[in-house]
């Protein structure tokens, strides 16, 4: 069950991009960001103030390029990038050739299994299998060894995904990163994602009192659940014409 709200203006808004923006797919490149969900984040984002960014695994430039031309606040890589209101961009120094080093020996391990799929960042390699559930045990294995021993790299585990990064912020970090800033700052945060890379991102909020939402089953300390994507676009959506309404009258 989702909350009422009543004055959404008084509130940022913090989205997860796969499996709570937009529909997970087999292949991440597959996924497309309909003319209708990019009107509805410029509704949200508007009614906000502005205060509306997306927490995502992936790149920014990958974020912009599916959401061009809208350009919004972002976090990128699980929190290893951000970009800010003001759009600037806060980043560590990152050895990309590591990121080639790790997807080598994944490539190696898998022989070219066009069922598994290896998605290279900036900071990061993530190795899906979705396509592959079957490849499970033998994925996380192959992505523990590589961290095993070095200690600049940890694993992220995710629905039917794997990644290995490079250190740095997760989203708890970028979250209160935003709520320090303007416009941002002052506000309830709601904060909405699918996965177990979204339970860090979860305690920020719940710590800050704002709204916590879990899309989807399985353990969460998000304090509101929904059951897909399209349940918690109805409630923004909800949200948003109670508003007009209301001011309307």
């Amino acid at each position: 069950m989702l909350p009422v709200i009543d004055d959404l203006e008084r509130y940022c808004v913090f989205l997860d991009f796969d499996g709570t923006l937009v529909q997970i797919q087999d292949r991440p490149d597959d996924v497309r960001v309909e003319a209708s969900t990019l009107r509805f984040i410029e509704r949200l984002q508007g009614k906000v103030g502005g205060a509306f960014a997306l927490i995502s695994g992936r790149d920014i430039d990958v974020v912009d390029r599916l959401l061009h031309p809208l350009v919004t606040p972002v976090a990128g890589v699980h929190g290893l990038q951000r970009r800010d209101a003001e759009g600037q961009l806060h980043s560590p120094v990152i050895d990309q050739r590591i990121v080639e080093a790790i997807a080598t020996d994944i490539e190696a391990a898998f022989n070219e299994e066009p069922s598994i799929i290896i998605e290279k960042k900036t900071g990061a390699v993530a190795l899906h299998y979705r396509l592959r559930p079957d490849f499970e045990t033998r994925c996380l294995a192959l992505a523990e060894t590589i961290v095993r021993n070095q200690p600049e790299l940890h694993l992220i585990k995710g629905k039917m995904v794997c990644e290995i990064r490079i250190n740095g912020n997760d989203k708890a970090a970028v979250i209160e990163a935003f709520l320090a800033e303007r416009p941002f700052k002052g506000r309830i945060p709601i904060f909405a994602g699918d996965d177990a890379t979204d339970e860090s991102g979860f305690a920020a909020v719940n710590a800050g009192g704002g709204v916590s939402i879990k899309i989807g089953g399985g353990p969460t300390s998000a304090k509101f659940r929904a059951a897909d994507v399209v349940e918690l676009r109805n409630w923004f959506e909800g949200l948003l014409e109670a508003a007009r309404t209301s001011r309307v009258k």
